[in-house]
């Protein structure tokens, strides 16, 4: 008999997905979740799409995983497709989002159109190294939409981009988890605790880049404007 969770009947309940059940999502849905995690996160959810994209590496690395091409075939094609559509909802009202998102950051109106244009003309190389960096490749198809870029520009870079990403991030994780279940059991422990050790250290980096970032004279320039 299951306990009562003791919540109130009609009461809102988030929380946020652990990786223990994307891996477990991963392996009973198989493909279809890598797509859908890869295109609701280029669309502009905050869905992670790459934490998919690595469950769906390791598990295709053991006896009956997933197929390796399979997996990076359905991340780049959802990269590619919430890319697109995203790409869509920013020619429809991303002018509107791009002013509102200014107003957060404290940028006037003539410094974000300036910063549109700026993307407009130099599209093509952000959209590429945006696929690749966390919290980016969310909201790149919404920004170059409402900057006016081509469209066709946009998928060929997209395409390319989703497809370099999908193979690097699913054969890194695949053959990591080919070497560590070969592995002594003392070994995978190592690996384990090392990598536990490296993500603190880069999320640590990251942070103290975004403070360098905040506290540099441009954005100090922007703040007194």
């Amino acid at each position: 008999m299951k306990a009562r969770t003791g919540r109130l009947p009609g009461a809102r309940h988030t929380r946020s997905v652990s990786s223990h059940e994307i891996t477990h999502l991963i392996h009973v849905y198989g493909l279809i979740i890598v797509f859908l995690g890869a295109g609701l996160q280029a669309i502009g959810f905050p869905v992670p799409g790459g934490t998919a994209l690595v469950a769906a590496g390791i598990d295709a690395s053991t006896k009956n995983g997933l197929p390796l091409i399979g997996v990076i075939v359905a991340g780049a094609l959802g990269a590619i497709v919430g890319g697109s559509i995203g790409f869509a909802v920013g020619r429809w009202r991303g002018e509107r989002l791009l002013l509102r998102l200014g107003r957060l950051f404290r940028k006037k109106p003539e410094r974000v159109q300036q910063l549109r244009r700026d993307f407009q003309d130099h599209a093509l190389a952000p959209v590429f190294i945006a696929r690749f960096i966390t919290g980016a490749r969310n909201l790149v198809g919404l920004l170059a939409g409402a900057s006016g870029m081509a469209f066709r520009g946009f998928f060929l870079v997209t395409a390319a981009a989703a497809l370099v990403w999908s193979s690097l991030i699913t054969l890194e994780y695949y053959f990591a988890g080919k070497a560590i279940l070969g592995a002594p059991t003392w070994l995978q422990i190592t690996l384990i605790v090392v990598g536990i050790i490296a993500t603190i250290v880069s999320l640590r980096l990251l942070r103290a880049g975004r403070n360098a970032r905040v506290k540099s004279p441009a954005d100090a320039a922007d703040a007194a404007e």
